[in-house]
């Protein structure tokens, strides 16, 4: 899932991590390096239960893509010690053996390590090494986005290997910095660091933020004719500002980015925005609505321009119970390589 009530319950309960128990600090005269002995009272377990899927009129295929499952988070704390460990057991299932041929028309069960991190609560923020862990950039690249799952954001990494990161905030100004690795096998992945600063106060919250990342391979378009073109050696830039406003029980968001890909055989340039609006009608029922317009620049060829607009709906059915559902639709921008396709997603999760 790109993203779901589901990753922003599940990411809550990682950020829980970062609160600092200043009654424990205070009881030991905010003794830095004093441990107690582990045990129990210093682990919460938390997660949840969930069916969902996708549905687009251009495979006219039905998928979960991840959301049908279970998520168990364990989180743990002793004084300035915090850790945090993530899994997913999701049953992957498609109608679609064209895009999924190893599915086949069925399902099968998929697990997953999604975070495993250890760090040092500074009082300012949390330093953390982890194995996998979301990457500074991605916790703010979202920020203006108010739908369900279909807002557009900048294309830059999210889950990571070897992530070093320092994140936090204090007096309403938030900032982030990370260093990670695409895949698991040091010497495979590319390497790259990320960061943002932000100003959160009640009403409004505003970020920027900036990647550099390497990129040894990458295809970025499949001509008509079956080649590909790729950017080899390359680097990839990406420049994002993101943000929201709460005027009463409307909740407006945009996120603006440019993703810049410079290679021995292309450069690539991907401008675009997410404009989007929330409305609580009621304390259980929000309303949502987004557009978003990105335009892809490469040498040598015509620009490519793309739209969408989605509408949202998510509806609390009780204190640990939600639902929602989003539809997309592609715009046609006069370009022929450019599907007027419908996309919809819904879900239904219980938290534990």
């Amino acid at each position: 899932m790109k993203k779901t009530l589901l990753a922003l319950a599940i990411a809550s309960i990682s950020a829980s991590a970062f609160a600092v128990d200043t009654s424990s600090q205070n009881s030991k005269n905010d003794a830095m390096f004093a441990f107690d002995p582990m045990h129990k009272d210093q682990f919460s377990v938390s997660g949840s239960v969930g069916v969902g899927g996708y549905y687009d009129t251009g495979s006219k295929a039905f998928y979960d893509d991840w959301a049908t499952g279970l998520t168990l988070a364990v989180n743990y704390r002793n004084n300035r010690i915090v850790g945090y460990f993530e899994t997913d057991l999701m049953l992957q299932y498609t109608t679609d053996n064209k895009t999924s041929p190893i599915l086949k028309n069925g399902s099968e069960f998929a697990t997953n390590v999604d975070k495993a991190w250890l760090g040092f609560d500074t009082g300012v923020g949390i330093a953390s090494f982890a194995w996998a862990n979301d990457t500074a950039l991605d916790a703010v690249d979202g920020a203006g986005d108010n739908t369900y799952e279909f807002g557009a954001s900048a294309g830059d990494a999210s889950d990571a290997f070897n992530v070093v990161k320092f994140q936090g905030s204090t007096s309403g100004f938030a900032y982030g910095v990370s260093y990670f690795e695409t895949d698991d096998t040091h010497v495979d992945a590319e390497k790259g660091v990320n960061g943002y600063v932000g100003i959160e106060q009640e009403i409004f919250n505003v970020y920027a933020g900036y990647e550099l990342r390497d990129e040894a391979t990458r295809t970025l378009r499949k001509l008509p004719n079956g080649a590909k073109i790729e950017a080899v050696d390359a680097d990839y830039q990406v420049m994002t500002v993101t943000g929201n406003v709460k005027l009463g029980e409307v909740k407006l968001g945009a996120n603006f980015w440019i993703e810049d890909t410079s290679g021995k055989k292309l450069d690539k340039t991907n401008t675009g925005y997410y404009l989007s609006a929330g409305y609580a009608v009621t304390e259980d029922l929000t309303l949502a609505a987004g557009y978003a317009a990105n335009t892809d620049e490469v040498t040598g060829m015509k620009d490519l321009d793309q739209s969408f607009m989605n509408v949202a709906a998510m509806y609390t059915l009780a204190k640990n119970m939600d639902m929602g559902i989003d539809i997309k639709q592609e715009l046609d921008t006069g370009d022929k390589a450019v599907d007027e396709e419908t996309h919809v997603f819904a879900a239904a999760y219980y938290y534990f």
